[in-house]
């Protein structure tokens, strides 16, 4: 048995364990927990395995945020569907910043994904559906 299917049936017993206390467990903090966690893979993913340093990722994650609560509240849809189009736009914002960034390496990928992902909060923050600094409030 290989290490990766020990830490696959150790997350499993984990999980087994944990599911008589999920009345004891806060589930907001739970989701931030697993949010960041997914966070952090991806930067592990691009940094581990190819050296690069993006500064893109906030604004991926931002956006698919932003849509995501836009979707759900003004528009009333559903959060699974909401989800699924949170994670299409920020897909879709992500080929377009990879097509101009990847071009570069080094500090010169970085200095690109950091200009691009300072623009898009310049339009989070300015823009009047997101609720500027306030966010989708409610």
């Amino acid at each position: 048995m290989n290490s990766k299917t020990k830490l696959l049936y150790g997350i499993l017993v984990l999980i087994a364990l944990l599911l008589p206390f999920q009345d004891f467990i806060y589930l907001v903090f739970a989701m931030k927990v697993l949010c960041f966690a997914l966070f952090a893979c991806a930067f592990n993913l691009l940094l581990g395995f190819t050296g690069l340093l993006s500064f893109g990722h906030a604004a991926f994650f931002g956006t698919s945020a932003y849509i995501t609560a836009y979707l759900c509240k003004e528009a009333g849809l559903s959060p699974e569907f909401g989800i699924a189009l949170g994670v299409l736009g920020s897909a879709f914002l992500g080929f377009l910043i990879g097509s101009l960034a990847i071009r570069r390496q080094g500090i010169y990928f970085a200095m690109v994904t950091l200009a691009l992902s300072q623009m898009v909060y310049f339009l989070a923050v300015q823009l009047p559906f997101t609720g500027g600094e306030d966010g989708i409030q409610g």
